[in-house]
């Protein structure tokens, strides 16, 4: 698609509500405590189902204390995969809650050629390259654009038409350098 004669900028205007810091957290989170989750729930199932099994055989192979062990990492790695998150979430909500409080402008994100803008009023608060994008993330709801040192950008789909949305993230890929969007 040849988008050089389209009129940017494009603008997202939607706002972010709880559910979407939920959304975006637990994304951002799952993906990078996946393997290592995968791993801890797999190998305590495994563990869980030897020890049943060796019970209903009669033999006592393992003893208490390693049972506990198991239990404490299953625990840990089901409170970074569930709690951990949707507390996270909360939290930033309240943080974008109070900054924003005094603030009767609204939250907008530019997305230019090359660059995209946040800007609340007539202010811009930040202006980001697409050259410096590390990744992007699709969700349900969202698009989540990260850049280096933990810094997001987070737009609702639901705030673009789907020809604006193709146009900015085919802009992006080409200034990326890179073909496809992670899901």
């Amino acid at each position: 698609m040849n988008n050089d004669n389209v009129s940017f900028p494009i603008i997202n205007s939607t706002s972010l509500q709880k559910e979407d810091f939920v959304e975006w957290v637990n994304e951002i989170f799952y993906t990078r405590i996946k393997v290592p989750f995968i791993i801890v729930t797999s190998l305590s199932i495994l563990f869980y189902t030897i020890v049943l099994v060796s019970l209903i055989l009669g033999m006592r192979i393992v003893s208490f204390f390693y049972i506990v062990e198991v239990s404490v990492c299953l625990i840990i790695a089901l409170c970074f995969r569930f709690l951990i998150p949707n507390a996270l979430a909360q939290w930033r909500y309240s943080q974008s809650c109070f900054v924003n409080k005094d603030s009767s402008s609204k939250r907008e994100v530019f997305f230019y050629k090359d660059h995209l803008e946040l800007r609340a009023g007539d202010e811009t608060l930040t202006r980001l390259s697409y050259t410096f994008i590390k990744k992007i993330y699709l969700s349900e709801h969202l698009f989540i654009i990260v850049f280096p040192k933990q810094v997001n950008c987070i737009v609702r789909l639901d705030g673009f038409s789907e020809t604006d949305f193709q146009i900015i993230q085919t802009r992006i890929h080409r200034e990326m350098g890179r073909t496809e969007v992670e899901r």
